[in-house]
């Protein structure tokens, strides 16, 4: 007879991780890569908005010289 451990009545778990490493980085690198362009787009309507403006004050100032 083998002698019993007070662990055999004991059910071993193994947790297995919900998403591997690789997927947790791709996701990160993911939504990094949309901030990204989302602030690219916010910039480039900002600078279009200023170009706009811009381009209207010069052309005020050109009618200006005119009279």
């Amino acid at each position: 007879m083998q002698p019993t451990s007070p662990f055999t009545a004991v059910r071993t778990f193994r947790f297995l991780p919900l998403g591997l490493p690789e997927d947790k980085t791709a996701k990160l690198r993911q939504l990094a890569e949309e901030k990204a362009r989302r602030k690219a787009r916010k910039k480039a309507a900002k600078h279009e908005r200023l170009r706009n403006f811009f381009g209207w004050c010069a052309g005020c100032e050109a009618y200006g010289s005119i009279f």
